[in-house]
């Protein structure tokens, strides 16, 4: 679903690009445009400028740029759509509902509802924290013996559960919601003779947020005896445990590239109140696809797996590096040690300094499955020395980093005795077996734009399209006289950004770049769109700009009958030539605009 053009148009003109690029970066004015350090890639010194009049970003360190929306999307990890809901609720912009099928709507309702009654019965169980009765007391002073500040249980809406088979109940039903939908949220549970009871009594209560700060279920802690100790909500139409972490809604703000994740609600909180503000929480159960998506959303490149120290921590990250590997993460693994098992009791012996130190320390994947494998294997039995070594070769021969496997393979032959060049031999022999996946080197991959045209090449290309936007003239006349064609661009955005430019040559307008920008929904292609819109050119007069036009237009067409006269080997030689004839000609031909040299 794409919403109208003109309908994107006025949500991106309505939000001035400097407040919004301004509310997450310190810019400062500089010649009329706004400088500041590029969130998106570190560095020093400011490169990242925002444009005031074309609406547009653009960093020189690291290429990123596009418009309003596409700085939303990129900062936030949205989609298009999501980032023009974002900027129209940023201006109290009401955007029309897209047509839903009967089935859709009815779901979409649903969900809305189980959402309202997940934030009332937060609510609920944040007022009974604070409420002064015995059972609320015994669970504040838990929090006490466990240093967890009142500002953590404010900002994670930490609450009570009454030990009670109706209070939350009864006061959603007061509050006008059914019983039906209560159950469906997970909140009560139906027995067949005695009617519906509160699903959480006598718990201390973690809400558990979306991404966007939705409240979609409840951990809880049971407080006196009883089991289990924690209990989840069970699956609802907004809340699945394997789509969900615990503080990633916190987590999100601290715009960290590199994402701490350990196993429960307590670790999350000690490690937030430590300083370290991004961490989330699995719940309980074990790293997901959906989980990869949700870090890649807040921008995530590098996780470190904070494992308990014990058998079922050791095999959860087991289970969890193919996942984040396979999704494109820079896995690292900490096992706390030094008498604590867990995150949460490392930082109450040891506190955070030493835990920050820890965390500098902690070891790539590779060296964690090896050092495990090291473990289980008599390195003094000549048979379990191969066995261990042909294990190791299985998992260095996912490394595409070919230092990173050297340094792995001596470390191996240190372990072992066996000659590195052998265990190299056994390592490309893994990368070679069929079936295995292929990996990524320098080269290979088919670039359009690197692998047909040259430097020169590319800038003629750029440099007609922002000629062509900045001059609809031009435009018209590459058209009328069938100069150029979007098929002539090759496959890429260069052929949209033509059809583009030919559009506003027929109406004579100049366009906002921005609103060029929003034409695409795939943020790449918006950067690619920004690049080549960043900078207007500028002529001394009209005829230093057709005479520009011209020199950009035969490099551009005399690339283009290159590209065809290749495609066309082994083709009928008489073709070929007339393709050749062809290229000779352009020399000879010239786009008018002006009828005579104009100042």
């Amino acid at each position: 679903m794409r919403y109208p053009q003109e309908i994107i148009e006025e949500v991106r003109s309505g939000n001035d690009i400097v407040d919004v690029v301004g509310s997450f970066v310190s810019l400062k004015n500089s010649g009329g445009n706004h400088f500041g350090l590029c969130p998106f890639h570190n560095e020093r010194t400011p490169s990242f400028s925002v444009n005031v009049d074309r609406q547009m970003y653009y960093c020189f360190g690291c290429g990123a740029g596009g418009n309003v929306i596409s700085f939303v999307m990129q900062i936030e990890n949205y989609d298009f759509i999501d980032a023009l809901k974002w900027l129209a609720d940023r201006i109290n912009y009401h955007l029309p509902q897209p047509h839903q099928s009967a089935a859709s709507l009815q779901q979409s309702q649903i969900r809305d509802t189980i959402r309202k009654i997940n934030k009332t019965a937060a609510r609920f169980f944040y007022d009974s924290l604070q409420a002064d009765t015995q059972e609320a007391c015994a669970a504040v002073k838990y929090l006490d013996t466990r240093s967890v500040h009142p500002k953590l249980r404010v900002s994670f809406g930490l609450g009570f559960s009454p030990d009670s088979w109706n209070s939350l109940m009864n006061h959603l039903q007061q509050q006008n919601f059914s019983l039906p939908d209560i159950i469906t949220a997970g909140l009560a549970k139906s027995r067949e003779t005695k009617g519906a009871y509160d699903r959480f009594r006598g718990r201390l209560m973690f809400p558990i947020l979306d991404i966007d700060g939705h409240v979609v279920g409840f951990g809880g802690r049971i407080m006196g005896s009883g089991e289990p100790k924690y209990l989840n909500s069970p699956e609802t139409p907004v809340f699945e445990k394997n789509r969900h972490l615990y503080g990633i809604h916190v987590a999100r703000k601290a715009r960290a590239k590199e994402i701490l994740i350990v196993e429960g609600y307590m670790d999350v909180l000690a490690l937030h109140q430590a300083g370290f503000r991004q961490t989330v929480g699995v719940l309980g159960t074990a790293l997901t696809p959906n989980h990869a998506r949700l870090l890649k959303r807040i921008n995530c490149t590098s996780v470190v797996l904070l494992m308990d120290n014990d058998r079922a921590g050791r095999e959860a990250v087991l289970r969890g590096i193919p996942v984040l590997l396979e999704a494109g993460f820079k896995v690292k693994v900490l096992q706390v040690g030094d008498g604590a098992k867990d995150p949460d009791e490392y930082l109450q012996m040891h506190g955070a300094a030493r835990f920050a130190e820890i965390i500098q320390h902690a070891q790539s994947h590779i060296a964690f499955r090896i050092g495990l494998l090291r473990d289980t294997y008599d390195l003094k039995n000549t048979e379990q020395r191969i066995m261990f070594t042909q294990k190791a070769a299985d998992i260095l021969a996912g490394l595409n980093n070919a230092i990173e496997c050297d340094v792995y393979i001596r470390e191996t032959a240190g372990l072992t005795g066996i000659a590195p060049e052998a265990i190299r031999v056994e390592v490309d022999k893994r990368r070679n077996i069929p079936g295995a996946v292929p990996r990524d080197r320098p080269g290979l991959r088919y670039n359009m734009q690197g692998a047909r045209h040259n430097k020169g090449q590319i800038k003629a290309y750029k440099g007609i399209l922002s000629l062509l936007f900045a001059y609809p003239e031009a435009g018209q006349a590459v058209q009328d006289g069938g100069f150029l064609t979007p098929e002539e661009m090759g496959e890429s955005i260069m052929a949209d950004l033509l059809v583009i430019a030919f559009e506003n040559g027929k109406k004579g307008v100049v366009a906002n770049p921005a609103d060029i920008i929003a034409r695409f929904d795939k943020l790449e292609e918006q950067r690619q769109a920004a690049e080549i819109l960043r900078d207007s050119p500028n002529f001394e007069n009209k005829m230093e700009m057709e005479k520009s036009l011209n020199e950009m237009w035969r490099v551009v067409k005399r690339a283009c009958i290159s590209r065809e006269i290749l495609e066309k080997q082994g083709s009928d030689m008489q073709e070929i030539n007339a393709l050749l004839e062809s290229k000779k000609n352009v020399e000879n031909k010239y786009i008018r605009i002006f009828n005579q040299p104009t100042a």
